[in-house]
């Protein structure tokens, strides 16, 4: 068990720093209404530092999906007369195989597909497809991911 594994399950499990969250998170992280988030396997929001994720509207979020520290997911929005209620919505949507780069904020009802990849800083906006980086303020396509099955045996020396 290494040194930040004590901290963090004294944070959670003794302090109660997101103690209400059923699955690992960073102590510097802050996850909201997590009874609203459905994980897939291999996905932990929050478990990098400084993440902020707020499940008001609900987040789903595939398989094998990594979250950058510093990202923000941010289902719901705060209405504009009382800033003690959200706006409903629909939910956000992330894919599995995904990756969320650094400080990434991705805004209500947004859908990304399976294996897309967030570059660091890009404030999703809007939905994106399979199998694309996106990056920027909005983001925006940067480059489509090819689907490359034969990569790892062109490496490979031939006997």
């Amino acid at each position: 068990m290494t040194r930040d594994d004590v901290i963090g399950f004294i944070a959670q499990r003794i302090l109660r720093i997101n103690g209400h969250v059923p699955w690992r998170v960073h102590f510097t992280s802050r996850v909201v209404n997590p009874e609203r988030v459905v994980r897939g396997k291999n996905t932990f929001p929050g478990d990098s530092p400084g993440c902020y994720i707020q499940a008001a509207n609900g987040i789903y979020i595939g398989d094998n999906t990594n979250i950058g520290p510093g990202v923000g997911l941010i289902s719901a929005n705060h209405d504009p007369t009382d800033n003690t209620r959200h706006l409903p919505g629909p939910p956000i949507r992330i894919g599995k195989d995904c990756w969320i780069g650094m400080n990434a904020v991705i805004l209500p009802g947004v859908t990304l597909g399976d294996g897309v990849v967030v570059g660091a800083g890009a404030v999703v906006t809007h939905d994106f497809p399979d199998r694309v980086v996106i990056a920027g303020n909005p983001a925006r396509v940067i480059r489509e991911i090819r689907n490359d099955t034969n990569r790892n045996e062109e490496s490979v020396p031939s006997a």
